[in-house]
């Protein structure tokens, strides 16, 4: 059975299109229904909500479709099974109806056994007069069918009866599915049609279809529980075995059935309902026995429907939220096997990781460290980049593909996240990125040098990190041995440090000593002579010094060793953690000069990058090279040398660096361009650095008078474009000659 529109609506509308065609007149509708014989027309007017009401129409009828297919889609799985089963349950009336009722063949045979007894009386007997005496005729035996067969037929038509029914509903819930549809576009007015679709949605909702289109499957369910209950009253007077068997499958259904209506009221992610636990949810609702523990432990009660808590259950902010998140994403990129899909994915890891969503924050930090090499995010990225590498890809796709990688891998060491203390000694756990991506970005910074910039940025990002790592597993051994000096309570060490030393503890720390020292003093001379530090050479002797530190560690906490061994590995921990701080500072220095050359064109994130480099700088003393560096840098970014230009922000990064100065002529140098530059430039940075200095400048250097207006004049005008007698290496040939005649 189906719907179409009425006779006056196809006119309307045949008509409608014809006026438009032929320009007629519109006929306006004001304030009450008016009959027309031109149909409906548009007005000749625009109307300036039309655009507006278009995104209202955008988000209606894509709701409408979706609420209408759903509709359609079960009332059409309803309307067959209805059919197939309402067939079934006539069949078997068919076959029981005959018990309401007195046999035929019953009375004939009556009737026939009443003939035969009667002639069986003539011709055997007479009485004594001679006369023939006739049996009495039967008396007709009463018909009362029995209870079974009454209960049974009962069951069997009522079952019939909710089939039919339900099979007619769904036929006029299909077409008021279409009507809802069609009227919703019978109007070509954005307006009109957004009017008209709220005013029939508020019809949907006031009368409660969505409940009438619930209740037509709850009513084929018991149509079918009334046909199981017949069939167990018909089978029981035939075979009692059979219908004892039929029993128990309809109470086995019976307690399946409430089952799964109560399991989704108690547990919402159960994907199991019934047409009642929607009615059960209510009543209990009403009731207040539904209620709800908030991640606060507040118990609060439960006012909105069930679909409504299932979305708010599942998206709220729990522990178990975020597991789930981890899960559905781990099944995601284990799926995405080939290079471009897992890049779309890549691509948008930098603006996760950027947001406010702390949960988002922790799922990635989660991928970043999962155990399956399928899911790790530290592990699939450098593969991907390192496709870039193959010659494969043509230079605009690998160049594309390079840059997601390096803002991903950029991105994700920033993030930064809450860690377990006792987290800083498992090294492999802490590592995001392991020194083989160094290796494979300094491959990418030769090979694509139109992203050098990001390589930059990514290197000393991921550097940085190593060094940080380094530095937490350094105190925390150091407080380790400083614990166990103070409380004398030692620990066991590992099994492999104690089957190192088993027996030979002396000697044995001692052989880790001097490999700790070699190692110590070469690293040392490295970064002295300043060379790079994003590659993975230094970090390999990072490691070995790490790991040496460890055995010894383990000795100190065995108690097998001289008292002197704490002294020592406390010295050595001391000793390597300002080597890291100053193989940190140059990392730093590299980065600057990364930036000078690139003005105008920064590198990637080059404030955040700086940023995250300077945060773990300490007041450890740095040696003269790094404070020459810095300086010179410092003089060339103010504007005093060369024709560097770097945002504000950099700037104050480098000015509050100087504080690290103590090598007294470094310090007068940086005070003479501070001194300039605040003269010329109101920078707070600028008046807090000349200040630092100040107090860390020997005595005679703080008493030097101050500049006068005259030679402040003079060396703006002279200097601040560039200074003639200075390059970024040191003065020029004939510089002094020339400084002299200018002051003069």
């Amino acid at each position: 059975m189906s719907t179409s529109p009425t006779g006056i609506e196809v006119y309307t509308v045949t008509k409608t299109r014809a006026a438009m065609t032929r320009g007629m007149k519109n006929v306006r509708l004001t304030g009450q229904f008016k009959g027309s014989s031109h149909g409906y027309q548009p007005s000749r007017y625009d109307d300036p909500s039309a655009a507006l009401w278009s995104t209202y129409l955008t988000k209606a009828e894509q709701c409408d479709k979706n609420l209408a297919e759903n509709w359609k889609g079960d009332m059409d799985a309803i309307l067959i099974f209805a059919g197939l089963f309402s067939a079934v349950v006539t069949t078997f009336i068919i076959e029981s109806y005959q018990d309401l009722k007195p046999d035929s063949n019953a009375s004939t045979i009556n009737l026939l056994t009443q003939i035969s007894q009667q002639l069986s009386v003539m011709s055997n007997l007479t009485n004594a007069v001679g006369t023939l005496s006739l049996p009495p005729p039967m008396t007709p035996i009463s018909f009362t069918p029995t209870k079974s067969a009454t209960a049974c037929n009962t069951l069997w038509f009522l079952s019939l009866a909710f089939s039919l029914a339900c099979a007619l509903t769904a036929t006029l819930v299909e077409g008021w599915a279409r009507y809802y549809v069609y009227a919703t576009h019978s109007r070509p007015a954005p307006q009109d049609r957004a009017r008209i679709s709220s005013y029939l949605y508020r019809g949907v909702k006031k009368y409660k279809m969505t409940a009438v289109v619930q209740i037509i499957p709850f009513l084929l369910h018991i149509s079918l529980f009334l046909f199981f209950a017949g069939l167990v009253l018909f089978i029981l007077p035939v075979n009692a075995m059979i219908g004892y068997l039929m029993l128990g499958i309809l109470m086995l259904c019976c307690l399946l059935y409430t089952l799964i209506t109560a399991l989704p009221i108690f547990h919402l992610d159960c994907p199991y309902w019934t047409p009642i636990s929607s009615i059960c949810w209510h009543v209990l609702k009403r009731l207040h026995l539904l209620r709800h523990r908030d991640i606060n432990g507040n118990d609060t009660d439960i006012q909105c429907s069930m679909v409504e808590a299932r979305a708010i259950l599942s998206t709220e902010i729990t522990a178990k939220r975020d597991i789930r998140d981890a899960d559905a994403m781990c099944w995601t990129i284990s799926g995405l096997r080939e290079d471009c899909e897992f890049e779309s994915f890549v691509q948008v890891i930098p603006g996760v990781v950027s947001g406010f969503d702390y949960s988002a924050k922790l799922l990635m930090h989660n991928l970043l460290h999962h155990h399956d090499i399928a899911i790790k995010l530290g592990y699939r990225i450098p593969r991907l980049l390192m496709t870039c590498t193959t010659g494969f890809l043509t230079p605009l796709v690998c160049e594309k593909r390079a840059l997601t990688c390096l803002k991903a891998i950029w991105s994700l060491t920033m993030l930064s996240m809450p860690t377990d203390k006792a987290a800083f000694l498992d090294f492999r756990k802490q590592l995001r990125f392991d020194k083989d991506t160094l290796h494979l970005l300094n491959v990418i910074k030769k090979e694509i040098p139109t992203i050098r910039d990001y390589v930059s940025s990514a290197l000393t990002v991921v550097s940085r990190s190593f060094m940080d790592n380094h530095i937490d597993r350094s105190r925390a051994l150091e407080q380790k041995v400083l614990s166990m000096i103070e409380t004398g309570h030692c620990q066991t060490p590992q099994r492999s440090v104690t089957v190192l030393s088993e027996g030979k503890p002396r000697k044995f720390s001692q052989e880790v000593l001097d490999r700790l020292k070699r190692t110590t003093e070469t690293l040392g001379n490295y970064i002295s002579e300043g060379r790079s530090m994003t590659i993975p050479l230094p970090y390999v002797m990072m490691e070995a010094i790490t790991n040496c530190h460890f055995r010894l560690v383990s000795i100190v906490l065995s108690g097998s060793h001289q008292q002197d061994l704490n002294e020592e590995v406390l010295q050595s921990l001391g000793n390597f953690q300002i080597l890291l701080s100053q193989a940190g500072f140059c990392l730093l220095l590299d980065y600057v000069a990364e930036l000078l050359p690139s003005v105008g064109s920064l590198p990637h994130e080059a404030f955040n990058t700086l940023r995250r480099t300077f945060f773990r700088i300490d007041t450890t003393p740095v040696n003269h090279r790094s404070q020459e560096l810095l300086v010179t840098y410092v003089e060339e970014v103010l504007g005093f040398s060369g024709s560097a230009e770097l945002p504000q922000n950099i700037i104050d990064i480098l000015l509050a660096l100087t504080r690290v100065l103590d090598d007294p002529i470094c310090i007068a140098k940086a005070k003479k361009v501070l001194d300039h530059y605040v003269i010329l430039n109101s920078n707070e940075a600028a008046v807090n650095a000349l200040a630092e200095l100040n107090e860390s400048s020997p005595l005679h250097a703080r008493d030097s008078p101050p500049l006068d207006l005259l030679r402040s004049h003079i060396y703006s005008d002279t200097k601040i474009g560039g200074d003639p007698t200075r390059s970024r290496f040191g003065p020029l040939p004939g510089a002094n000659a020339r400084v002299s005649a200018l002051q003069a």
